[in-house]
C-alpha cells in the first residue's frame, strides 16, 4: 500500500504487522489484543519541538478516542492541554548525566507502571527511549519508539524499541542501511494538520503579512538552510522590487542571520517574526512557502503549508519529496544551492498562473495530514 495513504492515527505496535493495520482505528481497538492504556515518554513537553508536538497531539487523539493515556515528562508548556484531553502527566527529570539518580526515578516510574499495567510504551526522543527500553524489560510492556531525527548519530538507540514507526519511507530506508531490523520498522507519516493543538496554540496577534511575500517557518538553525534562502533573495529582490521575505522561528542562528540580512542590504526587504505558536494564519497569507532545509525526515510544517493550500518550494531532502508528491505537488530543488532556489522562485513569481496551479495541486489530496 502507498505510503501517503497511511493514517497517522495508526498507532505502531508489535501486536499487528500485517498492512491491513494500516486501516485500523486507534489503537484502543486493535486486535488481537485489545490496546487500551498507553504511556508516553517524552524528555519535555514544551512549544516549539516537533517531536513533541507529534508525540502530544498522538497522546490527545488517543485519550479522545477512550484510551487510558500517560505523558510521562519533565514538564511543559503542553501540560494544561493534555490534561484537557485527560491525559494524565507525570513529572519526570531525565538528566542522562546523573545514572545513580535516574535508575532511581526509573524504578519508582517502574513501580507506577506494574500499578497502571501499560499495553504499550511510546518514546519519542533518545533519551526516552533508553528509559523506554528498561521500564520494558522490569515490566515486560512492548516498547515503540518514533525515530524523529534520523540525522543525528545518536538516533541508533531507536533501535531499543521492539516496534520503530519511521516517519517517511525515505527514513525507512535510511533505518534499514543503518542496520535497523526491517521487520521491525513502520512507516506512519507525520500529520499535524488540524491537531489537537490548534485550539490551544493561539497567536497573541496574528501578523499581518505585506504582499508579494515569500514565507518560511522553521528552527533558525544550519539545518533548515535560512541563509541559503536568504542568498537566494539576495539574488531574487534586484528584479522584483516589490517582494519581502518573512522569517517566522527563533534559534541560535538569529543573529548571525540578521548580520547575513545587513550584509546582503535586505534589511528593508526581510522580516524576522520570531516564534509564531500558530503558524496557520501566516500560511493562508504567504504566495510562496519555502523550506530549504539539509535534513528534514517529515517535516511539520510542510504538512501544515500544504492543508493551507501554500505553493511550496522546498529542498529535496528526507521525506520531503515524498510529501510533495515526488514534485508533484510543489517544487523540489537542491539542497544548498541558492542559484537553483533563486530560479525556481524567479519562475513562480514571473507565472502568476503557476503559482495559482501549485496552490490548488498542493491542496488536492492534503487531508492525508490531518
Amino acid at each position: 500500500m502507498p505510503v501517503h495513504q497511511t493514517p497517522r492515527r495508526y498507532i505502531s505496535s508489535r501486536f499487528s504487522s500485517n498492512s491491513s493495520a494500516a486501516h485500523a482505528p486507534p489503537d484502543c481497538a486493535v486486535n488481537p489484543t485489545k490496546v487500551t492504556k498507553i504511556i508516553h515518554i517524552a524528555k519535555h513537553c514544551n512549544y516549539g519541538n516537533g517531536n513533541v508536538h507529534v508525540a502530544v497531539d498522538l497522546a490527545c487523539i488517543q485519550a479522545d478516542a477512550g484510551c487510558d493515556v500517560l505523558f510521562v515528562s519533565s514538564g511543559g508548556t503542553f501540560e494544561p492541554m493534555l490534561a484537557q484531553h485527560g491525559v494524565r502527566h507525570i513529572s519526570f527529570q531525565q538528566d542522562l548525566h546523573k545514572p545513580l539518580s535516574m535508575l532511581c526515578s526509573v524504578w519508582r516510574l517502574a513501580k507506577l507502571l506494574r500499578a497502571f499495567q501499560p499495553n504499550v510504551l511510546h518514546a519519542h526522543m533518545m533519551g526516552s527511549a533508553v528509559i523506554g527500553w528498561v521500564l520494558s524489560r522490569i515490566t515486560g510492556t512492548p516498547l515503540v519508539t518514533t525515530v524523529h531525527n534520523s540525522f543525528d548519530p545518536h538516533s541508533q538507540l531507536m533501535r531499543l524499541g521492539d516496534r520503530v514507526v519511521a516517519v517517511s519511507r525515505a527514513e525507512k530506508d535510511l533505518l534499514l542501511q543503518a542496520g535497523f531490523r526491517p521487520t521491525s520498522v513502520d512507516v506512519v507519516l507525520n500529520a499535524p494538520a488540524d491537531s489537537p493543538r490548534d485550539s490551544f496554540m493561539v497567536n497573541a496577534s496574528d501578523p499581518i503579512l505585506q504582499k508579494p511575500c515569500i514565507l518560511t517557518v522553521c528552527g533558525l538553525h544550519h539545518r533548515k538552510g535560512v541563509h541559503d534562502l536568504l542568498e537566494a533573495c539576495a539574488l531574487l529582490f534586484q528584479e522584483v522590487q516589490e517582494w519581502r521575505m518573512y522569517i517566522a522561528g527563533e534559534g541560535p542562528d538569529r543573529d548571525a542571520l540578521e548580520a547575513q540580512v545587513q550584509s546582503l542590504g535586505l534589511i528593508d526587504r526581510v522580516i524576522f517574526l520570531g516564534f509564531v505558536p500558530a503558524p496557520r494564519t501566516l500560511l493562508e497569507q504567504a504566495d510562496i512557502f519555502v523550506l530549504c532545509s539539509y535534513a528534514d525526515p517529515c517535516s511539520l510544517v510542510i504538512g501544515e503549508a500544504r492543508a493551507a493550500g501554500c505553493a511550496i518550494v522546498a529542498s529535496a531532502v528526507g521525506g520531503t519529496p515524498e510529501m510533495l508528491d515526488y514534485g508533484r505537488k510543489g517544487r523540489l530543488v537542491p539542497a544548498g544551492k541558492p542559484a537553483a532556489l533563486a530560479f525556481e522562485l524567479r519562475k513562480l513569481i514571473r507565472s502568476p498562473s503557476d503559482l495559482i496551479w501549485l496552490r490548488r495541486a498542493s491542496l488536492d489530496g492534503a487531508e492525508i495530514f490531518r
